[in-house]
């Protein structure tokens, strides 16, 4: 029922289906809306058509029952409702959560895949690079939000990964800011964290400077540091390394600057057709970096009501080491 597992599996776009699949069959359940879209989207799948007088609670019950046994659902994605009133009704079934199957497939990238997220990470390199012009005391976070946006589909982004985030001065402190109508002023933090989405495949990036002239000798301490920690990070990452080691080579490099504690959140994640996947990287992980996973190397530091900087790259896990797709320049200040 994920719809990026499901994309994944069959190459269906549509919004509403299921997929069922045993070394026997693989089946798209689906209704006549996405009938066409289906037929040529997922020619290797055995199409099922939910008719208007049976609904999928009925269609989904009778391909279920025609297989019992022991079947693997995505427990993170069928709600409670959906569980009860399709899933625990069929007779012969014993339901196992199996999420991490498909999951784990799609953490490692094949190249068709990392072409279309190079290309991804390409526009919104450029957007980020047109912020410099873009800047003009008065607007809003929501006006230069907009203007990336606007930028990125225009230049071949089908949609954004997640909406552009925008954050200036004392926003720029909170990790996960609202973009809003605060107003741009001269000497203040920005920080701006966004991605284009291209044929279903996310970017990610992020930077952070002052704009204006007297950053002052603090942010400029605190945002070569946190720089230095992404390059540390970045230099353990290695098929075999444990994302809890790259999170803590990070944290522990912060840590010397007297940092550690308000770098409040995981190290990255994985990106792929969800903007945050498998594998994750952070101190609590027990996963291990492989082969062609691409990942976000992002530490950042927030001061409460006054300013925060986080640096983000999109990274390719490589056997001779990591080969950062992000191109956007890293600036300290724009003035």
């Amino acid at each position: 029922m994920n719809s990026a597992n499901r994309r994944y599996l069959s190459g269906f776009t549509g919004t509403t289906a299921w997929l069922f699949i045993t070394f026997q069959v693989a089946q798209l359940v689906t209704d006549g809306r996405y009938w066409d879209r289906a037929t040529r989207e997922a020619p290797d799948f055995d199409l099922v058509k939910v008719l208007p007088t049976e609904g999928y609670e009925k269609t989904l019950q009778q391909v279920l029952a025609e297989h019992p046994g022991r079947i693997g659902f995505e427990a993170k994605t069928v709600t409670v409702h959906q569980y009860h009133h399709i899933l625990e009704g069929v007779e012969g079934v014993d339901w196992s959560p199996a999420d991490e199957i498909v999951q784990t497939l799609r953490q490692c990238k094949d190249e068709a895949e990392l072409a279309v997220i190079r290309r991804a990470a390409e526009i919104t390199d450029a957007a980020m690079m047109q912020v410099p012009s873009l800047l003009r005391p008065g607007m809003t976070e929501a006006d230069l939000a907009w203007e990336l946006e606007k930028y990125m589909r225009e230049h071949g982004a089908e949609s954004m990964a997640f909406p552009p985030l925008v954050a200036f001065g004392e926003t720029s402190a909170q990790p996960h800011a609202e973009t809003g109508d605060t107003k741009l002023r001269p000497e203040v933090a920005v920080c701006i964290d966004m991605g284009a989405r291209v044929d279903g495949y996310c970017a990610d990036l992020t930077r952070s400077f002052w704009y204006g002239t007297s950053p002052g000798d603090e942010y400029l301490r605190a945002w070569a540091a946190v720089r230095e920690a992404q390059v540390s990070a970045l230099m353990v990452l290695r098929p075999g390394t444990s994302t809890r080691l790259a999170d803590a080579v990070a944290r522990d490099t912060l840590g010397r600057h007297g940092l550690a504690d308000v770098f409040t959140h995981s190290l990255g994640h994985g990106v792929g057709l969800e903007v945050h996947e498998g594998p994750s990287l952070n101190r609590r992980s027990t996963e291990v970096l492989k082969a062609r996973n691409v990942v976000t190397v992002e530490p950042g530091v927030y001061l409460s009501g006054r300013w925060g900087i986080r640096l983000e790259e999109l990274v390719v896990v490589w056997d001779n080491g990591p080969e950062v797709l992000s191109r956007a320049p890293r600036w300290r200040v724009v003035s």
